[in-house]
């Protein structure tokens, strides 16, 4: 969707709290716009008037590569502000399902519920009325999926804006499915959190929340937290907040300088350059070690070895996205997307075309377009190799096997009347062919052996999960058979 009468406000006095629907925007306080809807993104940084035009709800590819069709095979027509989406199975069935957390904002028409909510499966997609509903009803802008007791069940891990002590929530797992109440709440300093990372920063076994963070004014700088998980339940105040204030809006975790322990890469807003925190044996570093050295409007963050040179590389949301290539330290950007709309609003890093490679996505706040870049050997597409163009606002997006036939699905979130959509992937006409090039001969047997050896997702070639000698015998029957 690329509206007409669309426009982005990027407010200084954001961070206001009060994220106002004001009268100044042309026409609206006379109603000339009375059919227009404006929509305010979770954490208060953009604002867009939003019309219909001929291109909504369309999609369309260039080339080839992307699993995907142009429309979706599931939508959820729920008027909500989604602000995350994440996959997992949360009841133990086998079926993956979808988490989706709400926001509240003064949008106009108002949206009257931002309960948190769980579609489950149903064995062939998800459910379109969700069966799981949290009991609380806050402002959640983000939404992490892990064990955090270790009591073998998943957890749903919240986090939460509009300044608030209680800036991140978990709702605890159970054999049926979480608890519809929280429980374990943050005791403060106040923020409003706008993303959520989960990684063992302390190497102690257990999944740590690393937080980041805005204010309002006139206060509307704050730092990053990490709550550090003791015995299963998280430190109620952060263990750690960065030395660094700043608008900070994306999480990205892994171990960046291959010392052993993880490491966090943050988004940040204009003003503010994007980087990583490095870890110490355990103790986060209080400013980033290294920044993409420039303070353009970031947002989301996502981590991959693009190159597969052994190096964890990084990539930021923004205007324009661009990733960052690492060898031994050293950072270089290797690409940045042509695309001539700002507005990225999130960010992910997914093998979408089981090549091997990790490609990367973002969905665009303004227009409600999701993108998709291919990576092939090293080498990410500039221009998008999927585009889908929605009419509503684009807030989120994750990946994940959904309707069980062995390869991840996209699923997308929105502020509007249909706020998700779901993509099932296409499985590919000829599976061994892993090289696409249409011919079964030892470059295919050679990319099975590598993305075996480095468990790539297409090394799981019978998609159990394991990476064993099923996978090796799958593959070698699929090659004997040949391809139509």
């Amino acid at each position: 969707m690329l509206n007409s009468n669309l426009f982005e406000v990027i407010f200084p006095q954001i961070l206001c709290g009060q994220v106002a629907v004001v009268a100044t925007m042309a026409g609206l306080a006379s109603g000339s716009l009375a059919q227009t809807r404006v929509e305010i993104s979770e954490d208060g940084l953009r604002q867009a008037s939003i019309e219909p035009v001929a291109t909504d709800n369309t999609g369309w590819t260039r080339g080839t590569g992307v699993p995907f069709g142009t429309a979706p095979d599931q939508v959820v027509n729920l008027r909500r502000q989604i602000a995350g989406v994440a996959v997992a199975d949360m009841n133990g069935d086998g079926r993956n399902d979808v988490v989706a957390v709400c926001y509240n904002s003064s949008s106009f028409p108002p949206y009257t519920d931002w309960h948190d909510m769980i579609f489950y499966n149903t064995g062939s997609g998800i459910e379109t009325t969700p069966s799981w509903i949290s009991v609380e009803q806050v402002h959640t802008g983000d939404v992490q999926i892990g064990d955090i007791n270790s009591d073998g069940h998943l957890d749903v891990v919240t986090i939460h804006g509009n300044v608030t002590t209680q800036s991140a929530r978990v709702y605890y797992g159970s054999a049926g499915g979480p608890a519809t109440s929280a429980g374990w709440v943050a005791a403060g300093p106040a923020v409003w959190g706008t993303a959520g990372g989960l990684a063992d920063i302390d190497n102690d076994g257990d999944l740590d929340l690393i937080t980041s963070n805005q204010g309002v004014s006139p206060d509307p700088y704050k730092p990053n937290f990490l709550f550090r998980n003791n015995a299963g339940v998280f430190t109620s105040a952060p263990a750690w907040q960065s030395g660094d204030l700043a608008v900070q809006n994306g999480v990205a975790t892994g171990d960046f300088n291959n010392d052993g322990w993880i490491d966090v890469a943050i988004g940040k807003w204009v003003n503010f350059a994007s980087g990583i925190y490095y870890n110490n044996a355990g103790t986060l570093a209080s400013l980033p070690g290294w920044t993409v050295g420039h303070n353009d409007a970031d947002k989301g963050a996502a981590v991959g070895d693009f190159d597969g040179n052994g190096w964890l590389d990084v990539a930021f949301g923004g205007d324009p996205s661009r990733a960052y290539g690492q060898n031994a330290g050293v950072f270089v950007q290797v690409w940045e997307n042509t695309d001539p709309l700002s507005g990225a609003q999130e960010m992910r890093s997914h093998d979408v075309d089981s090549d091997g490679d990790l490609d990367l996505a973002e969905i665009h706040f303004s227009t409600g377009k999701c993108y998709i870049y291919l990576n092939n050997a090293g080498v990410i597409s500039t221009n998008p190799d999927w585009t889908f163009d929605a009419p509503q606002v684009g807030n989120t997006l994750a990946f994940g096997d959904i309707n069980g036939d062995g390869y991840d699905d996209l699923v997308t979130g929105y502020s509007g009347d249909v706020c998700i959509r779901v993509f099932f992937a296409i499985p590919p006409a000829c599976a061994p062919d892993l090289t696409g090039d249409g011919v079964l001969d030892f470059f295919d047997v050679q990319a099975f052996l590598q993305a075996f050896s480095s468990q790539q997702p297409s090394g799981d070639f019978n998609h159990d999960g394991a990476y064993d000698f099923f996978d090796v015998q799958a593959f070698l029957q699929a090659f004997a058979n040949g391809c139509p």
